[in-house]
């Protein structure tokens, strides 16, 4: 049986996964939303497993929301042409190749902000957790310089195929140090 707290927040997930296709026609903060709605998913599972909010959730949470904000902006830098001449709103768009770069980078920083905070209010053993978030920053920095080929597949293999590699590194180094310690 779902929690009570879980059932209550459904019609709030729903209208963040469902709004989030129409916030590009309004606003260049569409992508954060993806990464509140995808974030959402990080929260569920933790008041699903405690069934209240504990204040240490939030940094995790919203490192996901940033990470995924992040990624999102660079696969959006593809579509700048179509968003400005169709009146879409994005951080491409309205901020340029450059400015959106920029944007996804600082998104990212904050990302692995929250990400590092998980050893400061967990109860984590350092080796393992420590070792998978290097590795997290040193993909989440790849991403950034492999997305600087001009290509669509160099974003595609920056926004996708990194990050289908970083969420299992990061968990992997999370139960790990929850086995170990």
């Amino acid at each position: 049986m779902l929690n009570p707290l879980c059932v209550a927040l459904l019609p709030l997930a729903g209208i963040l996964v469902f709004g989030y296709s129409y916030t590009k026609r309004f606003t260049w903060l569409c992508h954060y939303w993806l990464g509140v709605a995808c974030s959402a998913a990080t929260m569920g599972a933790f008041l699903g497993i405690s069934g209240a909010f504990h204040v240490r959730y939030f940094p995790l949470v919203g490192g996901v929301a940033l990470w995924v904000a992040g990624f999102d902006i660079l696969y959006a830098i593809q579509d700048i042409e179509f968003d400005r001449r169709e009146s879409l709103f994005s951080v491409p768009a309205a901020f340029g190749e450059k400015g959106a770069r920029i944007i996804a980078a600082t998104s990212h920083l904050g990302a692995a902000a929250g990400m590092g905070s998980a050893f400061f209010l967990w109860p984590l053993h350092p080796l393992p957790f420590l070792a998978a978030f290097a590795l997290c920053v040193i993909l989440l920095a790849a991403e950034h310089v492999i997305a600087l080929g001009k290509t669509d597949r160099h974003i595609r293999i920056a926004a996708y195929g990194i990050n289908e590699i970083l969420p299992f590194v990061f968990l992997f180094g999370v139960a790990s140090s929850i086995y170990i310690g």
